[in-house]
């Protein structure tokens, strides 16, 4: 009897860590990343196996995807949305196999041309994928008010968002090392956008299929983006 419930308690921690840790499972920590900084990546990748794209404006909002492409699929397009009115910065994984291998948690993320942008603005919008069981986002970064401001407006518009608070480290977005964060003034908001919802985005959530692909839901999400940054900055 003893042995069937040491097993029963062992079984049952198993599966409660599990529970746990899958809906972020998008979210790497530098632990699981196969490199460790920028360099690293790129004296062990081709240079053809990523792309950055960067776009300068007047705009106080810095729209910031780090790991587009195939690492965290539909980050790429939303953010290529949002910069049509904002300056950007994307780095977007080419790779038809193995884009999990060029994620580099924000805490390290260090290539170059991203930490000069990042240090020209004031503000920062960051963009990120989890996997998720549900059609949610999670919203953090530091600027706490305005966060809590893009949350309330997400609910508003038919998009589950929760403001995330201390205690879940790997998705609040308030390390200060995060490079999202090493802006002019330190403020940042973070999204972790669930598989589901952006999967909801487009017909064919495949690399090719995204850009020509694009649903009223990615619409309807992008206009909700776009009127908060005009309206909030």
């Amino acid at each position: 009897m003893k042995s069937y419930r040491l097993v029963s308690f062992s079984t049952l921690c198993i599966c409660l860590l599990v529970l746990f840790i899958s809906p972020f499972q998008d979210t790497s920590s530098a632990s699981t990343d196969k490199y460790q900084n920028f360099k690293q990546l790129s004296q062990h990748e081709f240079s053809a196996s990523y792309k950055v794209t960067t776009k300068e404006t007047k705009s106080p909002v810095l729209i910031f995807a780090p790991h587009g492409g195939g690492i965290e699929g539909g980050t790429s397009e939303i953010a290529k949305e949002l910069g049509k009115q904002n300056a950007l910065y994307l780095f977007e994984s080419l790779k038809s196999k193995g884009s999990r291998d060029l994620h580099l948690t924000s805490t390290h993320f260090d290539e170059p041309t991203a930490r000069k942008m990042v240090s020209k603005y004031d503000n920062v919008l960051s963009l990120h994928g989890y996997s998720g069981n549900e059609k949610h986002i999670f919203v953090g970064g530091t600027d706490r008010e305005r966060a809590k401001k893009l949350t309330q407006l997400l609910n508003q518009n038919g998009f589950p968002a929760e403001l995330i608070t201390k205690g879940h480290d790997e998705i609040a977005g308030i390390n200060p090392g995060n490079i999202a964060n090493k802006n002019r003034t330190g403020k940042s908001i973070q999204l972790e956008i669930s598989q589901p919802l952006r999967s909801a985005m487009f017909h064919s959530f495949s690399s090719k299929g995204r850009a020509s692909s694009k649903t009223q839901t990615f619409y309807r999400f992008t206009n909700v983006l776009s009127t908060f940054v005009s309206t909030s900055y």
